[in-house]
């Protein structure tokens, strides 16, 4: 009996997804909606930032006992020696704490777009770059929040087998020079629907 409790108790576990900016907060929101994902997206959870305040953010929520996914853009923090250091200490802290997922991608969360379409992994000197090779496959994904807000473009990247190809292709580009990290954060997702 014991068990069954504890059970029924973890896989109520709140979930949420912190993130550096409006392209991230609209993906999962509308990602949410698509998949039917038990989890939280709050615009107060998302602004651009630095790492002290994403680490702020983490451990004001682990201490309402949820799970966390904190999904950036690297590319920033790559080029500034301070905030690469920053991030390196948040890795390690949390390594092996299961409730917190970093899910960092670089160039951009673009090139885990891109993963949807096609399986590279090119290095970009940078984030307008990755956006110039997605604009291939979305040729109006543009990031102003006027975009972003409405739902077909998360739709389109939705369709037949690409999130589940995109998430194999990222785990095999894990650890080069182009990566993300976001797979982990729909497997993570992804159990919630189960629940």
């Amino acid at each position: 009996m014991a068990r069954k409790n504890k059970e029924s108790k973890n896989q109520k576990k709140s979930v949420y997804i912190i993130g550096e900016g409006l392209t991230e907060q609209y993906y999962f929101q509308h990602l949410k909606r698509i998949k039917g994902y038990a989890c939280s997206i709050k615009p107060r959870l998302f602004d651009n930032t630095s790492i002290l305040n994403f680490e702020k953010k983490i451990d004001e929520l682990i201490n309402e006992e949820a799970d966390i996914i904190c999904v950036f853009d690297a590319d920033v923090l790559k080029r500034n020696p301070v905030e690469n250091e920053r991030l390196q200490n948040l890795k390690h802290k949390y390594a092996d704490n299961n409730r917190v997922l970093i899910c960092d991608s670089l160039q951009c969360i673009e090139y885990w777009f891109i993963l949807h379409y096609e399986d590279i992994c090119p290095f970009h000197n940078n984030a307008k770059e990755t956006v110039k090779r997605l604009k291939a496959h979305i040729p109006d994904y543009n990031k102003s929040e006027q975009y972003l807000k409405k739902p077909q473009w998360v739709k389109s990247m939705n369709m037949g087998d690409s999130l589940p190809n995109a998430c194999e292709r990222a785990k095999r580009h894990d650890g080069r020079a182009s990566y993300t990290k976001v797979y982990k954060a729909i497997n993570r997702l992804d159990e919630t629907v189960k629940q």
